[in-house]
C-alpha cells in the first residue's frame, strides 16, 4: 500500500465523522445565535417601555403647566397667549395619547378624556381664532375637560413614577 492509499484510505474514513462533527457546530452556533437574538430582542422591548414610560413622567407635568398657563391666559384675557397655550396643550396630549398607545396601556378613560380635551381646544382655538369676543365662556368647555384630563392623567404619573427603572 503506498502513501497516497494510506492518506485516501484514512480521508474517506475520517470525512463522515468530520462532516457529523461541522453539522453539529453549525447547529450549536445557529441555536446560540437565535438565543442571542431572542435576548436582544427582549432587551429592546424592556428599553422601549423604560423610554416610553420616561417620557410620560416628563410630559406629564408640563400639561399640567400648560394647564395652569392656559388658565393664566383667560383669566389675564389674553387671547394671542392662551391659543398659544392651547396648541401646546393639543400637541403634547396628542403625545402622551401615542406613548400611552405605544406602550399598550391605553386606559379607555385617560384616552377619552384626552381626546375630549384635543378637540375641544381645538373648537375653543378655532373659535378664538374667528374673532370670538368671549375667551372666558369660548374656553369653558375646554377647561372642563382638560381639567378631567388633568387629573386621570396624575394618577398615571404616579404610578409609572413609582415603577422606576
Amino acid at each position: 500500500m503506498s502513501f497516497y492509499d494510506l492518506v485516501d484510505h484514512v480521508a474517506t474514513i475520517t470525512s463522515i465523522p468530520f462532516a457529523v462533527i461541522g453539522f453539529a457546530i453549525t447547529i450549536w452556533q445557529t441555536w446560540k445565535a437565535r438565543t442571542a437574538a431572542e435576548k436582544a430582542q427582549e432587551a429592546a422591548e424592556v428599553m422601549r417601555d423604560r423610554i416610553t414610560r420616561s417620557s410620560l413622567v416628563m410630559l406629564i407635568p408640563q400639561l399640567t403647566r400648560v394647564e395652569d398657563e392656559i388658565d393664566r391666559a383667560v383669566s389675564d384675557g389674553n387671547v394671542r397667549l392662551a391659543i398659544s397655550w392651547i396648541n401646546t396643550w393639543r400637541w403634547q396630549a396628542g403625545q402622551v395619547k401615542g406613548l400611552l398607545q405605544a406602550a399598550q396601556a391605553d386606559d379607555p378613560k385617560i384616552m377619552k378624556a384626552l381626546q375630549a380635551s384635543i378637540v375641544a381646544s381645538g373648537e375653543a382655538k378655532n373659535a378664538l381664532l374667528a374673532g370670538s369676543s368671549d375667551l372666558y365662556a369660548d374656553s369653558a368647555v375646554m377647561r372642563r375637560t382638560i381639567s378631567r384630563a388633568s387629573g386621570e392623567l396624575s394618577s398615571l404619573a404616579a404610578i409609572y413614577g413609582m415603577q422606576g427603572e
